[in-house]
C-alpha cells in the first residue's frame, strides 16, 4: 500500500528491512577498522616501522567507523520521520 498523494506519514518500512539495515551498521563498524588494522600491519610490515603505522592506520579507521557511523544514524532518524 503505497502513500502516493503526499498525505500523512509515510508507511512504516517491514520488520526485517529494518532490522538488516542495523546488522549492516553492526558489520560496517568494525569491519572498517579491522581494515584500517590490516593495512598498517601490511605497511608496517613493509616500511619496518612496527607499531607505528598498525596505530595510526588503526585510528584512522576507528575515526571513519565513528563517521560513518553518525552519518548512517542521521539517514536512518531522518527516514522515521
Amino acid at each position: 500500500m503505497s502513500n502516493e498523494s503526499g498525505d500523512g506519514p509515510p508507511p512504516k518500512s517491514p520488520l526485517l528491512f529494518r532490522a538488516a539495515k542495523y546488522t549492516a551498521v553492526g558489520f560496517e563498524f568494525p569491519s572498517t577498522v579491522g581494515a584500517g588494522l590490516v593495512l598498517g600491519y601490511y605497511a608496517d610490515q613493509y616500511l619496518g616501522s612496527s607499531p607505528w603505522m598498525v596505530l595510526v592506520l588503526g585510528l584512522l579507521g576507528l575515526a571513519v567507523a565513528f563517521y560513518r557511523l553518525v552519518l548512517l544514524l542521521r539517514h536512518f532518524s531522518a527516514e522515521s520521520k
